[in-house]
């Protein structure tokens, strides 16, 4: 891993780009243009915090308990849930969501045009690595911050055979309170309950959760709106490469959980773009699997 010295020389821009110590002795990367202003932690390769000059309020919730520690997912923003998404497909006592989100992710590239900087990130497969998951493989996490949030991740597989991964980016939307936060472009889709044993359901109407929701959407409609009345915007989500959209809010379950209030709940909801469960993406040789995902913040008013 560089020291924040060496990124700062090779990588950081002005007073546009910084790489400064976080929590935990963890190195941050700070963004502020004229267009947006973000946090990124190299731990997890997560994005912890994001606003556009014209927004008030965060695009991300990000917990004031969360951990930050080797091993231990930070609580908020955009964890990055790879190769497997939800428990360890292979019953092998391996950590829920993969470790991408737990290990340091290296600097690749860092531009700034026109007040937008884009950011790359990268993991390759390690002996380390190869003790949890044993393919040869190259991550990247392109992040391009301006007037709009894009992300993008790309799975290239660098062995000589098929693997299979699962992925979603965990995102926390900041919400002024659930239960008059609405997610829209979901009507008609057919969902697996997890707070219901994985039965599966069609959705009628818009979601307003009013108890704990866990559920996997089995088509990804390209655009999905969420409708925030109390800090009255809309947040757009448009997505590709994804078969899958995931909503989850543990509501009162939230008590719990060691780095997050038992009242938090109320002031988040996650919509995660992903590809699960029988969505997993098969990547042959040399072949590779990209997942992009647009976020942008209007007025309701």
């Amino acid at each position: 891993m560089q020291d924040l010295e060496t990124l700062n020389r090779l990588f950081g821009k002005e007073a546009e780009v910084c790489f400064v110590e976080g929590q935990s002795g963890m190195p941050i990367i700070e963004v502020a243009t004229k267009k947006a202003s973000a946090t990124i932690a190299l731990y997890g390769g997560q994005i912890l915090s994001y606003k556009s000059n014209g927004m008030e309020h965060d695009l991300f919730y990000l917990s004031e308990k969360a951990i930050y520690q080797q091993g231990k997912a930070i609580r908020g923003g955009v964890p990055v849930c790879w190769p497997w998404f939800g428990e360890d497909p292979g019953n092998l006592g391996r950590q829920a969501h993969g470790f991408a989100r737990n290990l340091l992710w290296n600097v690749l590239d860092c531009q700034l045009h026109d007040d937008i900087v884009e950011i790359t990130l990268g993991l390759e497969s390690t002996a380390t690595s190869k003790q949890w998951w044993p393919n040869e493989f190259r991550l990247r996490k392109k992040i391009v911050i301006g007037e709009q949030l894009d992300i993008s991740l790309t799975t290239e597989n660098r062995g000589e055979i098929p693997f299979s991964i699962s992925k979603a980016l965990h995102t926390y939307f900041q919400v002024g309170d659930i239960s008059q936060t609405t997610v829209v472009g979901l009507d008609g889709l057919d969902y697996l309950d997890k707070t219901l044993d994985f039965s599966k359901h069609t959705q009628v109407g818009d979601i307003t959760p009013f108890a704990e929701t866990d559920r996997v959407y089995l088509a990804s409609p390209a655009r999905v709106q969420i409708i925030d009345e109390v800090l009255n915007r809309q947040i757009n989500i448009e997505q590709s490469g994804a078969e899958n959209i995931v909503v989850w809010n543990p509501w009162t379950r939230a008590s719990l959980l060691n780095d997050m209030d038992a009242s938090d709940y109320q002031q988040f909801i996650c919509v995660e773009t992903a590809n699960a469960i029988a969505n997993s993406v098969i990547i042959a040789p040399g072949a590779s699997h990209q997942m992009q995902v647009k976020y942008n913040v209007s007025s309701i008013a």
